[in-house]
């Protein structure tokens, strides 16, 4: 009979689904019916940079200013009151107490500012892990990718001298060299590495002539980025590597897996379909590995990776006229 347990960050999961930061995972009563529903871990909706940042001004009694403009101030300062950290802390207590699987912290910052201070707080809270979501600004032409890398490397080494707890950053595609990065991060102190972050999207109206943004949502293609840069990394990057992005059923999930994924997250499938979408993609693993006599992950995960597969040239190859065209 399959058994779907894995190991993540040194954390024994019951299933490789993990539900990630989003509203799925904001409140205690919402989190116990991903439990019940097979989830192998949750991470915490994230608390941000600006909120940690503002409670620490207050403190010092700085006002709260973060970037010297009132309207943001304001309404960070709002935000802020709204969403407290103790709250945060109080949803990791309290979530703690109400389920038996992994409760994974999140913070989403953009810099290596004095932020790290509340990573000894949420150890004090209880929380089983910590998930970076980072996104190091690459739009700034003055800024190198050395740079920008360092950044990301800098922020781990921080939180790391600050908290045991064990440490996943997830982050985007935007970097010059993933392997290189994923590797640096490890050596930073990082456990695993998520690909990929997916960021709010602008898009135009061509009717109305303005902005507005893309879909929150991601499609069931989407995974196609996460599952060639997990075949490429699984085995090299010095970190386990976690898929997200675009997994939206069990059949996606065992892609990612024999990739070599540690662990896949899920949001938006969960937003389409309800809770009941982890039980049927669970059932689906479980089916698909009994008619393939494996009884565990381990026995599978990672036999189609970069390094396994006869031809690692199909996970490297993205100019297909050149491999297949006549020109």
């Amino acid at each position: 009979m399959a058994n779907l347990d894995t190991q993540f960050l040194g954390l024994t999961l019951s299933s490789p689904i993990i539900i990630g930061s989003s509203g799925l995972t904001g409140n205690t009563a919402n989190i116990c019916k991903l439990a019940e529903a097979g989830a192998g871990a949750v991470v915490l909706k994230s608390i941000f940079e600006e909120q940690i940042l503002a409670s620490i001004a207050r403190e010092v009694r700085k006002g709260g200013v973060i970037y010297g403009q009132e309207d943001v101030d304001e309404f960070i300062a709002y935000y802020e009151r709204m969403h407290s950290i103790n709250d945060y802390m109080a949803l990791i207590r309290e979530t703690k107490k109400s389920v038996s699987i992994p409760v994974v912290a999140s913070i989403n910052a953009t810099s290596d500012k004095e932020w790290q201070a509340i990573c000894a707080d949420l150890t004090e809270a209880g929380a089983d892990a910590l998930q970076l979501n980072l996104f190091i600004s690459p739009f700034d032409t003055r800024l190198s990718s050395d740079g920008i890398e360092e950044t990301y490397y800098s922020v781990v080494r921080k939180v790391r001298a600050l908290t045991p707890l064990p440490l996943a950053v997830k982050i985007g595609p935007f970097f010059t060299n993933l392997g290189r990065l994923a590797a640096g991060l490890g050596e930073a102190g990082a456990g695993a590495t998520v690909l990929f972050n997916r960021y709010s999207s602008p898009d135009i109206d061509v009717k109305g002539l303005s902005m507005k943004t893309g879909s929150s949502m991601s499609s069931d293609t989407e995974y196609l980025s996460a599952l060639r840069w997990t075949a490429l990394l699984s085995r090299s990057a010095g970190t386990q590597v976690v898929a997200a992005t675009g997994i939206h059923d069990g059949t996606t999930v065992i892609k990612l897996l024999l990739a070599g994924a540690r662990a896949v997250e899920v949001v938006s499938t969960v937003y389409k379909n309800g809770e009941s979408r982890i039980r049927e993609m669970n059932d689906g693993i479980a089916k698909w590995m009994d008619e393939k006599s494996y009884t565990s992950i381990d026995a599978f995960r990672g036999t189609m990776s970069g390094e396994k597969v006869d031809d690692a040239r199909i996970f490297e190859r993205v100019q297909y006229m050149k491999r297949f065209g006549d020109i």
